[in-house]
């Protein structure tokens, strides 16, 4: 009986340090290098039930840096005749996502891809309009470090 529950510890605890591994990696490739990205590539995609999709790609647009104060900056250059700079506080998320929070709002990003140099992150959020239509908006960034 004492194996069987040390063994069940042992188990317990390589899975949170597994967890906590993923969660560290995740954040010091965020941070590595100072933790400048370029935007290479922003979509947003709006769903709507029974209608095509709508889908608006913008390549090269900005700026993201993730500070290991989990502060970060985005430099938004989509629309050439407007700047913005936004400031916001990122965390990991115990489920390994990105939450990204600036205006009192709260957005959380699904890694897709999770490389040294190269980062896909995608928010999704759905809005019920009636029983049967819903409205799914997806938005896409391909960070590129920034070396």
């Amino acid at each position: 009986m004492k194996k069987l529950r040390l063994s069940l510890f042992i188990l317990g605890a390589a899975l949170t340090l597994a967890s906590c591994s993923q969660q560290t990696q995740l954040a010091d490739n965020l941070t590595r290098q100072s933790g400048r990205w370029n935007i290479d590539n922003y979509t947003i995609t709006i769903s709507t039930t029974g209608q095509p999709d709508d889908v608006t790609e913008y390549g090269d647009s900005g700026y993201m840096y993730f500070f290991t104060n989990n502060d970060g900056q985005w430099i938004d250059l989509k629309d050439p005749d407007e700047f913005q700079f936004i400031e916001f506080e990122w965390s990991i998320t115990d489920a390994n996502t990105l939450i990204i929070e600036y205006d009192n709002e709260e957005f959380e990003f699904a890694f897709q891809v999770n490389e040294k140099d190269r980062q896909v992150i995608v928010y999704t959020e759905t809005v019920a309009l009636t029983d049967e239509i819903n409205v799914t908006t997806t938005i896409e960034y391909e960070l590129l470090r920034i070396e």
